[in-house]
């Protein structure tokens, strides 16, 4: 019984961290460093004249 409680916990555990707005933050701040350090992002479609 205290298997299947400690499994279910876990499980909860991980699925409410993807949830969180951890993963964004992480991503924000990857972003922010990148664009320090130079690197741009450039829209891929160009206006044709």
């Amino acid at each position: 019984m205290k298997i299947q409680l400690f499994s279910l916990l876990v499980l909860a555990i991980g699925v409410s961290s993807l949830s969180s707005c951890l993963p964004l933050a992480a991503g924000a701040a990857a972003g922010y460093v990148a664009h320090k350090e130079g690197y741009r992002v450039q829209n891929p479609v160009t206006k044709a004249e």
